[in-house]
């Protein structure tokens, strides 16, 4: 069975399992790689606080330790915050580094872009109680700090699959 594609026939195994996609990394868009990686960095950071907030409090509930019960996530005063805002980072760094593997390689616009949109998005979040300076820089910065990290680790991996990948004659 085969597959006409432009001028040469291809067999169907041969246009399944090579599909006919850009080869070399910089003919990918740097708009993809923002967007999918601002629409990650949004989702994780919904999602994993909360599945850390659930640990933490079925953990509490059932070592009978009521003082990591946490009535209002946002207040910075309590050390449970510290744990989220540690989640939210963590996600940021795997929305960087899935935003790394779509976007252009050496493209600076890839993180300044990000890190303008979490800029942006924080600015709706609701502010945490208790606001300082220490956790002004914690809650801005640490999912920022996270988009540069994944960024980083992102291009790290993808160099170094680059250099695995076994070159066409």
């Amino acid at each position: 069975m085969s597959v006409r594609q432009g001028k040469a026939d291809v067999s169907f195994q041969e246009f399944v399992l090579k599909p006919n996609l850009p080869s070399h990394p910089h003919n990918r868009s740097i708009w993809l790689g923002i967007a999918v990686g601002w629409l990650a960095q949004l989702g994780l950071k919904a999602l994993l606080p909360l599945i850390v907030l659930v640990a933490i409090r079925y953990w509490s509930l059932s070592s009978d330790n009521p003082s990591l019960w946490l009535e209002n996530p946002d207040d910075s005063s309590h050390p449970v915050w510290y744990a989220l805002q540690a989640s939210i980072c963590v996600g940021s760094i795997l929305a960087g580094s899935l935003a790394a593997r779509l976007a252009p390689h050496r493209s600076l616009a890839l993180p300044v872009g990000l890190v303008a949109l979490s800029l942006i998005a924080t600015a709706f979040e609701q502010f945490p109680r208790h606001l300082s300076t220490t956790v002004i820089i914690i809650w801005t910065g640490g999912p920022c700090v996270g988009l540069v990290i994944g960024v980083w680790l992102g291009r790290l991996f993808t160099r170094t699959d680059d250099a695995l990948r076994p070159q066409a004659e």
